[in-house]
């Protein structure tokens, strides 16, 4: 979706929302916000520079940064940003002296046959790679770990190194396949931890697919993360980020029953805290309160367009959930008045005649038949 949200209004605390990360992906979702909402571009630029002058070494990165912030202020007449010239000669100046010390080391361990140092300064090199913004090196050195773990802990992290980079290069296809190889290791260590940052990874990969993706098993995976790993994969999305993803996906493909065990579901409902709206949203809608069920999706619709895992599924979760909640509604009635339906749902009466016989005809999933004349559907 390339919607720019200009002029919308949303509920983003943009500082507050960016310090629920850690590391890269910080910096990847205040550029998104950048692009894609203008009114809090210039602070997302702003955030996203001092992030790369923390995190990383990538002084490209940096400066278009810089010439993207300054391409904005440059649309509300106001001065450019200076660019930090010491801190890039000085950065490229150590990355320069940093592989070349990485790359001497890794030599004279490979000459000796030492394994161990080997995997370490391969590791480390993927390290630097990453920091610099070069992922295909980092993938390189990354990969190049494998032959030289010696235990089950080595490959865990071998196989979080390359996803890591993987989403940060988007590259969902292989973060799969580094998932598959992590949860088949044996004797997995910190399982709890392990488990639930692999389905944080899996929930993403399900994600990344820009067409109706597989909600049941998002909702399922991250439905299921314990309150314990709470913080543990904030590298990767955050725990509000659990709630609003699964609480979301959920309602869009859990059954009645599923759902009413969801909202009893301890572990769930701690992260569910975070995020009251999402709380709020599902127990509407398991109330049958669909007014104020979409009265609330609709006031946060901006907000979780402004989620660059979200973004794409924002209108189709919301669809799930609207017809959802139409073939519950009409369930318990013989007779339904299509006008007192239709301002349930805030739509007009022919919109929701559409819907509704859709879901009669295409899909099955109302058996009834309507009486376009007195706007009724009957059974």
């Amino acid at each position: 979706m390339s919607e720019s949200l200009i002029g919308h209004q949303n509920h983003l605390d943009l500082e507050s929302y960016i310090a629920t990360y850690q590391g890269h992906t910080r910096i990847a979702r205040a550029l998104f916000i950048a692009a894609k909402c203008p009114s809090l571009e210039i602070d997302a630029y702003r955030l996203a520079l001092s992030d790369i002058k923390e995190i990383t070494n990538d002084t490209t990165k940096y400066l278009h940064c810089v010439d993207e912030l300054n391409n904005a202020l440059k649309k509300q007449n106001s001065h450019p940003m200076e660019i930090d010239t010491e801190w890039v000669k000085s950065t490229q100046i150590s990355n320069k002296k940093t592989m070349e010390q990485l790359q001497s080391e890794l030599r004279t361990y490979k000459a000796g046959l030492i394994s161990e140092s080997i995997r370490v300064t391969q590791t480390r090199m993927g390290d630097f790679y990453y920091a610099c913004g070069d992922i295909p090196n980092a993938l390189k050195s990354y990969h190049r770990v494998r032959e030289h773990c010696a235990s089950n802990k080595h490959v865990i992290e071998m196989c979080f190194n390359v996803i890591k980079a993987n989403i940060t290069a988007n590259n969902f296809a292989s973060v799969r396949t580094y998932i598959a190889r992590a949860e088949t290791t044996p004797d997995l260590p910190n399982k709890t931890i392990t488990l639930a940052k692999l389905k944080c990874c899996n929930a993403l990969f399900l994600l990344s697919a820009e067409e109706d993706a597989k909600y049941g098993t998002v909702a399922k995976a991250l439905t299921e993360i314990p309150a314990e790993a709470n913080g543990s994969f904030s590298d990767i999305i955050s725990p509000n980020d659990v709630a609003i993803y699964g609480g979301l996906c959920a309602l869009a493909s859990f059954d009645r029953s599923q759902l009413r065990s969801l909202m009893v579901n301890q572990g769930f409902r701690s992260y569910l805290e975070l995020e009251p709206q999402i709380r709020d949203i599902i127990e509407a809608f398991q109330d049958s309160k669909y007014s104020a069920c979409f009265d609330l999706l609709s006031s946060y619709r901006n907000d979780l367009l402004l989620d660059m895992y979200l973004n794409p599924h924002v209108d189709i979760l919301f669809g799930h959930i609207k017809e959802k909640a139409m073939v519950q509604y009409c369930a318990p009635y013989s007779t339904v008045d299509m006008r007192r339906m239709a301002n349930i749902f805030k739509m007009s009466v022919d919109s929701l005649e559409d819907d509704l016989v859709s879901l009669i005809g295409d899909s099955d999933r109302i058996s009834a038949r309507i009486d376009s004349y007195e706007k009724v559907s009957i059974k």
